[in-house]
C-alpha cells in the first residue's frame, strides 16, 4: 500500500470539506508567541494546507511567509504570495533562511521513521541562527471519536482512519511514541525549548515540540 499516495488522494477528495473544517486557530499556537523574537519573522510553513497558521500568526506578529503544500486547492485559499506546490518528501526549491519553520499536523502523515527524520533535518538546514523549528504530532488515540474511525492497524504504529464529512475517504496516520519523539529530538541536535500538549476539547489532541538552532 502506497501510504503517501493514499493521503494525496484523501486530500484531493476531501479538500473542500477539509478546508471548511480547518478555519480556526489551535489554542496551542498562543504558547508559541513568547518564543518569537525580532520585528519581522521569516516564516516557512511546511505542509501548510490552507495557510490558517500563517493567517493567524500575521495577526500577532509581522511576518514574511512562505508556504509549501502539494494540494493546489488548499494553496489557493492562502492570502500570501510565496507559495510552493511541492510534495514535502521531495527536495524543496528553497534556499532562504528562516526564523521560524513549522510543521503543523504534518509528520503523522509521513510513513517511516527515516523519512520523518529526513524532513526535519532538511528543515533544520534552513533555520537562521537562533531560528525555531516547531512540529506537532497528533494524539488521536486519546480522542474517542477518532478511535472509532480506525479501520485498519498496520505495523510500526501506523493506522488507516476513515473520514465521513461530506464524502467518505481514508487517510494514513502514524501514532508517535515517546521513544520515537525522543529519538527525533536527539537526532536533530537542536535545543529543546518546550514540549507540551494542547488543543481539542480535553486539551490533549496535539503534542508540540519547540526547538532552537543555537549553533
Amino acid at each position: 500500500m502506497d501510504l503517501l499516495k493514499l493521503n494525496e488522494k484523501f486530500y484531493l477528495k476531501t479538500q473542500a470539506y477539509f478546508n471548511i473544517s480547518r478555519q480556526s486557530p489551535w489554542p496551542g499556537w498562543q504558547k508559541l508567541l513568547s518564543y518569537l523574537q525580532g520585528p519581522t519573522l521569516q516564516v516557512l510553513d511546511l505542509g501548510c494546507g490552507n495557510g490558517r497558521f500563517g493567517v493567524w500568526l500575521s495577526g500577532q506578529h509581522r511576518i514574511d511567509y512562505t508556504g509549501l503544500d502539494n494540494n493546489q486547492f488548499l494553496l489557493d485559499q492562502i492570502p500570501f504570495d510565496r507559495l510552493i506546490k511541492q510534495d514535502i518528501t521531495q527536495p524543496w526549491p528553497i534556499k532562504d533562511k528562516f526564523d521560524l519553520i513549522v510543521l503543523m499536523a504534518v509528520l503523522h502523515h509521513i510513513p517511516t521513521k527515516p523519512a520523518r527524520l529526513k524532513i526535519l533535518l532538511r528543515a533544520k538546514k534552513l533555520l537562521a541562527k537562533d531560528g525555531l523549528l516547531v512540529f506537532t504530532v497528533w494524539h488521536f488515540n486519546k480522542l474517542k471519536r477518532f478511535q472509532n474511525q480506525v479501520i485498519k492497524k498496520l505495523p510500526d504504529n501506523d493506522y488507516i482512519l476513515n473520514w465521513k464529512r461530506g464524502v467518505t475517504a481514508q487517510r494514513y496516520i502514524h501514532l508517535f511514541t515517546d521513544t520515537e519523539i525522543n529519538w527525533l529530538i536527539k537526532s536533530l541536535k537542536l535545543k529543546l525549548l518546550a514540549d507540551f500538549v494542547a488543543d481539542g476539547q480535553q486539551g490533549q489532541s496535539n503534542r508540540y515540540l519547540i526547538l532552537k538552532n543555537i549553533s
